[in-house]
């Protein structure tokens, strides 16, 4: 989603961070598609002895503790003395508000939820780290703290939003100059091929020449085009799938998920305004064509047909010109004009 390279941990794939916001989203998306009577009681197929009977079938999910469970099994996670589950029917559908009521808990503190957040760690604490390791420092609860960062979302997601727009006029900007590029090449392509047949087979050589010549410029123009298309794309991939998971941590995202994630989302709002940045305009190679007078043949130190010849240095333009070699015209001429020429 993010184009960014990361470096594999040693441990394995299963070392990289958990996202806890997309771990919801996808327990959300099972446990709503999940029918009541194709599983069973988890709990009870744990505890199940083979003369106890029939396993009971689960009817109720806990968005805590992620467990289908039977009527019997749900009813403590409701009155947990560290705070009540959210206990559903199974096959409800797990609503945003659900998604965000769900309690996150202390890696440090097995049992303890996520109350705190550390302004000085820009970590979410629950009360025991808040007691052991971050005493003194400036904390607050979750919730609030949540409310002054989607503010601040906001604000970065309106710089995105409005940089898309830029990189989407940027690359309509390339295309048009592509177009324009790509049809004024096949014109003077054209034009040269005309002035080829003016002077029959004796130029047709120069002529394949010639065009070979355009096509190698056209090559080289629609590369660059390419080129510069290409890098405003990959930008603009970045900066709209940054939007979409920023959007849906937003709108779906727990108070816990959002503390959570904000120092990293801020700071890759912050590297993408700073790195996605679009260039100067481009302009496609100019390339233009000018005949030769082909009565003037016999005046011209020039050749037959010509040459394409770029122009050094950084101008950008392709000037398409043509030189006739007097010699060789004189000679072809002379043979013509001899008396016993058949």
């Amino acid at each position: 989603m993010c184009r960014r390279e990361f470096q594999i941990p040693d441990d394995g794939l299963q070392a990289l961070p958990h996202n806890f916001f997309v771990q919801n989203l996808i327990d959300a998306r099972d446990a709503s598609s999940q029918k009541a009577e194709e599983v069973l009681c988890e709990v009870c197929v744990v505890e199940n002895d083979e003369d106890e009977g029939e396993i009971p079938t689960a009817t109720m999910y806990c968005a805590d503790c992620h467990q289908q469970l039977c009527k019997s099994c749900s009813r403590p996670h409701k009155v947990w003395r560290s705070g009540a589950h959210q206990v559903r029917p199974l096959g409800a559908e797990l609503t945003v508000e659900l998604i965000q009521q769900r309690g996150s808990y202390c890696d440090q503190h097995k049992d303890e939820r996520l109350k705190l957040y550390c302004q000085d760690c820009e970590v979410n604490v629950c009360l025991m780290c808040h007691a052991v390791g971050h005493n003194g420092h400036m904390c607050a609860v979750i919730g609030e703290v949540a409310d002054e960062f989607v503010k601040l979302f906001d604000l970065d997601l309106r710089d995105i939003s409005s940089r898309i727009d830029d990189f989407h006029a940027a690359v309509a900007q390339v295309n048009d100059e592509t177009t324009k590029f790509v049809s004024v090449v096949e014109e003077n392509g054209t034009f040269i091929q005309q002035r080829g047949e003016a002077v029959h087979q004796i130029t047709e050589k120069q002529v394949t020449q010639l065009l070979q010549e355009l096509q190698t410029v056209k090559s080289g123009g629609m590369k660059e085009s390419s080129n510069r298309s290409d890098e405003l794309k990959l930008a603009l991939t970045s900066l709209e799938s940054f939007k979409n998971y920023l959007t849906e941590l937003m709108s779906k995202g727990s108070p816990s998920d959002i503390t959570r994630a904000a120092k990293a989302m801020r700071c890759r709002a912050s590297e993408l305004l700073q790195t996605c940045v679009i260039p100067s305009d481009y302009h496609s190679p100019c390339v233009s064509f000018s005949p030769m007078n082909i009565d003037e043949l016999m005046n011209e130190e020039q050749n037959l047909i010509g040459r394409i010849r770029l122009p050094t240095g950084n101008s950008g333009m392709i000037v398409v010109y043509f030189e006739i070699n007097t010699a060789f015209v004189t000679t072809i001429m002379q043979e013509l004009l001899s008396p016993g020429y058949t």
